[in-house]
């Protein structure tokens, strides 16, 4: 069993403070103590950094006992930085990432390897595009009522008055229904697949000076890197960077394993300028010494289901044996039918849930993976922790734990 554990985290194109993760977590790790029979214990941030910030946690049982350090690898600061920029700029290279998009056929290959995902990637564009539309009607209704000697008279104020709807349309409703956030996302990731977004490529140098530390002073039992949504991405690529920093990095000190859940990495792999990413997968799946499971579930449309990000293939039902593991799972497994049916079309609440605690037991559980005492390979084998927990709390250590 594992008694200590170093957990990084690094989270996706979200301004999420390491604060508030913090409190989801707190609120998660209840579902630990009511669903598992555990306890726990989470202290506040005891260490923050422009790059990074942790705090401590003890999870235990009546046999076992696991200390995990948590450390989020920040990347919120640029996040935050980008949804500052003004309307006009946004709206223009949003839609140079979009033609880009188009014109490199990347957008087909979305609709391919997953056509929910394809669908969310258009969805701020089609709002605006309706927008328009609703504004050059609402505009022309308005013009017709204004009395003028001929269409040439009418047609500037029309245009003025179209583009004005429009633009306080889109500064009213865009933050309210995170359009503007999606937009800031195409525009990341535009910019990130052409190299413009060197302060990135520092972070994950950054990131993997840190895993790689952390690996050479081997005073944990298990190293694991979680990525969540376009983080996976950013997780896959900072581990292959410390693996080029270290080669051997993975076959001294503690166990690395890599969790991937709600991941986007086909987002930059299926684009033809997204050879670092392609190439950083490649090199983390085929250091056999590295553990990767990927979690995916059909209720999740912000990620690529059934999809394999490194073959970047379609894959059958039965996929669990390649690199990474890839698990299907599903989320009203996971949680009560009444809060299921209450978000299941809340997308945003569907792909955070693999970041968040369960209502029941289910063989994809995120606290018990990232603080219970299981070795990585048991909690994220097809059953999971599922059978291996008295109702106490207690490990059924007879069961090869």
């Amino acid at each position: 069993m594992i008694q200590r554990r170093h957990v990084f985290h690094i989270g996706g194109y979200d301004p999420i403070t390491p604060e508030r993760q913090v409190e989801r977590l707190r609120r998660s790790l209840s579902s630990l103590d009511e669903i598992w029979g555990a306890s726990s214990r989470l202290s506040e941030i005891s260490n923050a950094s422009a790059i990074n910030a942790s705090c401590n946690l003890e999870a235990w049982g009546p046999n076992w006992k696991t200390y995990i350090t948590l450390e989020m690898l920040r990347w919120d600061d640029l996040i935050r930085r980008d949804s500052g920029v003004r309307l006009v700029p946004r709206l223009v290279q949003s839609a140079v990432a979009l033609f880009d998009f188009i014109l490199t056929g990347t957008v087909f290959r979305y609709a391919i390897a997953s056509w929910k995902y394809a669908l969310f990637f258009l969805f701020p564009y089609c709002c605006l595009l309706l927008i328009a539309f609703c504004s050059v009607g609402l505009s022309y209704l308005v013009v017709r009522l204004v009395p003028a000697t001929s269409w040439v008279g009418q047609l500037p104020l029309g245009i003025v008055l179209a583009f004005a709807i429009f633009i306080g349309s889109v500064l009213w409703i865009g933050p309210k229904r995170r359009i503007n956030h999606i937009l800031d996302d195409a525009i990341f990731s535009h910019q990130f697949l052409y190299g413009r977004r060197s302060e990135i490529d520092k972070r994950l140098d950054d990131f993997a000076a840190l895993i790689a530390n952390t690996a050479r002073a081997a005073e944990v039992d298990e190293i694991l890197i979680v990525g969540h949504s376009l983080g996976a991405a950013l997780s896959v690529a900072a581990v292959a960077r410390a693996l080029k920093l270290d080669p051997l990095l993975a076959t001294h000190g503690p166990k690395l394993c890599i969790l991937t859940v709600g991941a986007t990495i086909p987002k930059f792999s299926l684009h033809p300028m997204g050879n670092q990413i392609r190439e950083a997968a490649q090199l983390v799946a085929g250091t056999t010494a590295i553990d990767w499971v990927e979690y995916q579930a059909r209720d999740d449309a912000i990620s690529f289901y059934r999809f394999d990000p490194v073959t970047l293939k379609r894959i059958g039902r039965d996929h669990s044996d390649g690199r990474p593991k890839i698990r299907r799972v599903q989320i009203h497994s996971m949680i009560d039918p009444v809060r299921f049916r209450r978000h299941r079309f809340d997308f945003m609440q569907m792909h955070y849930q693999f970041l968040m605690g369960n209502d029941r037991r289910s063989v994809y559980d995120y606290c018990m993976i990232t603080c219970g005492p299981l070795a990585f390979n048991v909690a994220t084998s097809p059953s999971g922790a599922v059978g291996l927990f008295e109702a106490n709390g207690s490990v059924m250590t007879a069961r090869g734990c």
